[in-house]
């Protein structure tokens, strides 16, 4: 190694104990590293050499009182010229915005409609519309659009509902305007406002959002396309028929097509038959086109109940069918309505039907029904002549099994009637006076009833006599009511358990033995006779000893079992009239299994109970009940190949 090496590694080494020990004095604890005494290890205070400049470096900084004013100055300043720069920007986007200058703005856009303020109802309405555009910039894309108030029609061809008009206007240069004529018919009451919405839909360039515009137009219907005239009593007895004649007539110069009656009867009165006959239930009527000038009329009748002063309004709707349901009316040009006030009759009768006095009550097949009629003079003064009269129809009464009591039957019209010659009571009935009449007659038999469909009885009770006034002089009094008896269907559940035969192949020993198990098929078969079912349910139980197995024909039924309690129910759900008579019993198998236990032997067990049937009878308005006769046993006598005694349960 040359002088000059070593002289180069001494200097590197030398440098090195210096960083170390550099180092070692930085990091140190000892006072952070600055020279201690070799005495104390305290620092000298004459060791401390600090210069009093940058040595030529940065300036030294002076942080006077002075200055910071300055500073806090100069802050608010910028605070205040930023302030003034916001109101600026803020005073010119007012300006741009409220000014117009060259944006679009809709209090710009102005929809003048120039038009009648009324119109008789099923007139063509003419409107002129006329779109303005007062911004500096032209409206791109502009649309029309006219929402139209239910029930309005195509002008062309009334049959057609028009709810809503759209049209194009194209780009409404700026300063410029558009117009156009636009036209439909509506229909209402006299005196009916039905608002038109328009409104005009635009872009503006460089965008794709849209700006509506609109306004509303009022018009008032002064007149209807038709008439409704209603021609009725003003006062009835309570159960006394009422007959109403409805007049339909044509205002209009064009043909109204399509016109439709809606009825709305009150509590208390049933509808009876009406002339032409109702095209949907019992208060609606397909009426047709009718030509200007022409007419229709409907005459309804029907009986009204009430008590003394109580009044009933029915109201008649004409229009035009709803294009969603055309069984009600969609839109209503005219409502008619008349008030009927029901006064008590000066004779009155009340008739009891197995001491029912509902207006409606039923009776089951071949039953035998008791009516009491009570008699009563509420004139206050003297009835003489007094005649009552009970006329029976329908098809649900044995005309051989009339009883008429004092009175007399006459069967070639089927009433039964009672005068002063019958019964000496009826030759004066006294104020606040009554007399009592009764009479009898049954029901016919199942086996009649089942070839007819909703089997019913109707009775009209006619009373007259003739009231002595004061001044010796006389007037004619009548009262009626009416019952209506409906007979509630015959529904029959039968129940079968079978091994040889049925729907399912059966095993185990026969007879069953203890210990041992044995399956069985059980049978459920429904019939109903003349009155439409549903809702019809069919419930049992299984003892604890028989085992469900979850097998069913047919497949489709709906047939369910609850192992908590073990109740099986099937639910057939409709049964129509005469199932089991023209047409196939209902009917559902499952499978059950029996394991016999030897407290058992020598007897025949249980394999299911009784079964309960119910269902809704919607004619009689009533839920029809029946039941099996008895449970189901191992003893199967209805089955093929079964032998006496093969029921026995064995060791």
């Amino acid at each position: 190694m040359n002088s000059d090496d070593y002289q180069h590694r001494r200097r590197s080494n030398s440098e090195e104990d210096g960083l170390d020990e550099l180092q070692k004095r930085l990091y140190s604890r000892d006072e952070a590293g600055l020279p201690l005494s070799r005495s104390t290890g305290r620092l000298k205070r004459h060791d401390l050499s600090v210069p009093r400049d940058w040595g030529g470096g940065l300036p030294e900084q002076s942080y006077s009182g002075e200055d910071q004013v300055a500073r806090v100055s100069f802050l608010k300043k910028l605070l205040l010229g930023s302030a003034a720069f916001f109101v600026l920007c803020l005073g010119v986007a007012l300006y741009v915005f409220f000014g117009g200058a060259n944006v679009i703005s809709s209090s710009n856009v102005d929809i003048q409609i120039s038009g009648p303020v009324s119109v008789a109802g099923g007139e063509v309405l003419s409107l002129d519309v006329r779109v303005v555009n007062q911004n500096n910039a032209d409206l791109d894309s502009a649309d029309l659009i006219v929402d139209y108030p239910d029930g309005t029609r195509q002008p062309n061809d009334m049959t057609v509902p028009l709810k809503r008009y759209r049209e194009s206007l194209g780009v409404i240069a700026k300063g410029g305007s558009v117009e156009r004529k636009i036209q439909a018919v509506l229909f209402g009451q006299e005196g009916d406002t039905k608002n038109i919405n328009i409104s005009v839909e635009y872009r503006v360039k460089g965008s794709n959002a849209i700006f509506p515009k609109e306004k509303t137009y009022t018009v008032t219907i002064n007149s209807s396309p038709v008439t409704v005239t209603v021609d009725a009593d003003k006062q009835i007895n309570s159960g006394q028929p009422v007959n109403f004649t409805v007049n339909v007539a044509s205002n209009a110069s064009t043909v109204i097509k399509n016109l439709a009656l809606s009825a709305e009867y009150p509590f208390g009165f049933t509808f009876g038959q009406s002339d032409p006959a109702p095209t949907w239930s019992n208060s609606f009527w397909q009426l047709g086109d009718l030509p200007p000038g022409g007419s229709r009329a409907i005459k309804i009748s029907g009986v009204l109940v009430g008590q003394d002063n109580d009044q009933r309004t029915f109201n008649f709707s004409v229009g035009t069918p709803d294009p969603s349901n055309e069984n009600t009316i969609g839109t209503a040009f005219l409502t008619a309505s008349n008030q009927i006030t029901i006064q008590k009759p000066s004779i009155s009768a009340s008739l009891a039907l197995n001491g029912d006095t509902s207006d409606n009550t039923s009776a089951v097949a071949g039953s035998n029904v008791r009516g009491d009629l009570t008699l009563s003079n509420n004139a206050g003064l003297k009835i003489t002549n007094v005649k009552v009269s009970v006329k029976l129809s329908g098809n649900a009464f044995d005309q051989g099994s009339i009883v008429p009591g004092t009175g007399f039957y006459s069967s070639s019209d089927k009433t039964i009637v009672w005068d002063q010659t019958l019964t000496p009571g009826l030759a004066v009935l006294n104020p606040d006076g009554s007399v009592p009449l009764s009479f009898s007659f049954s029901v016919l038999p199942e086996n009649t009833l089942n070839a007819s469909t909703n089997p019913d009885m109707n009775l009209i009770v006619t009373v007259t006599g003739s009231l002595s006034n004061q001044d010796g002089s006389s007037q004619d009094v009548t009262s009626t009511i009416t019952k209506d008896i409906r007979v509630p269907t015959n529904l029959h559940l039968t129940a079968q358990s079978l091994y040889y035969s049925g729907a399912f192949k059966n095993t185990g020993p026969i007879p069953p033995k203890a210990d041992k198990p044995t399956t069985y098929t059980i049978v459920w078969s429904l019939t109903n006779g003349w009155n439409d079912l549903s809702n019809v349910k069919v419930t049992a139980t299984l003892p604890s000893y028989v085992t469900w197995l979850g097998v069913v024909s047919p497949s489709s039924e709906k047939i369910s079992y609850n192992p908590i309690g073990g109740v099986i129910e099937w639910d057939p759900g409709d049964i129509s009239a005469g199932t089991g008579f023209v047409e196939s019993p209902r009917a559902v198998s499952f499978q059950v299994s029996l394991t016999p236990s030897q407290s058992q032997v020598q007897s025949s067990p249980m394999l299911v109970s009784a079964a309960a049937a119910s269902g809704d009878d919607a004619f009689a308005n009533q839920t029809v009940q029946t039941s099996t006769k008895g449970s189901l046993t191992t003893d199967l006598p209805t089955d093929v190949n079964w032998t006496p005694g093969q029921g026995m349960v064995t060791q």
